[in-house]
């Protein structure tokens, strides 16, 4: 088991930290002229909210980056998308779980990182936490 994002390994143990919250019905509420609300909801066939982050237990990081792999990340986030990228995660028994996804800019900044010790310069090997906002799409 293994994951990764358009071809780059994450830590498998990344927190999907949105996994189990409600998603699939999306709502519009308005106000009328007249001051009546108006809700209408709908199903939604994607946007998924997928949120990846690393997560402190105790006084240790789990799921942490190097500098290398946050550099890869920030790359492949710098331009507009037309395709899906793939993301591939452990599945909860056993496997993996493969989704098409785009990064999720909606809710500020599509990546999040912070040095786990403070260092100037930062090197390769020196570790990040990591939070990736991304968003399913189909195709």
């Amino acid at each position: 088991m293994s994951a990764s994002l358009a071809g780059i390994l994450l830590p498998e143990d990344i927190l999907w930290s949105d996994e189990f919250t409600a998603w699939k019905v999306g709502q519009s509420v308005k106000t009328s002229l007249t001051g009546a609300r108006i809700v209408q909801e709908s199903a939604l066939q994607a946007g998924r909210p997928i949120t990846l982050e690393s997560q402190q237990d105790g006084s240790r990081w789990v799921a942490v980056v190097s500098l290398a792999t946050l550099r890869q990340l920030q790359a492949l986030e710098s331009a507009p998308r037309v395709t899906p990228m793939q993301l591939v995660l452990p599945a909860h028994n056993d496997g993996d779980r493969t989704f098409s996804v785009l990064w999720r800019r909606g809710d500020g900044a599509a990546i999040d990182a912070k040095p786990l010790r403070f260092a100037i310069p930062a090197r390769d090997a020196d570790l990040f936490s990591i939070t990736l906002r991304l968003m399913t799409v189909t195709g």
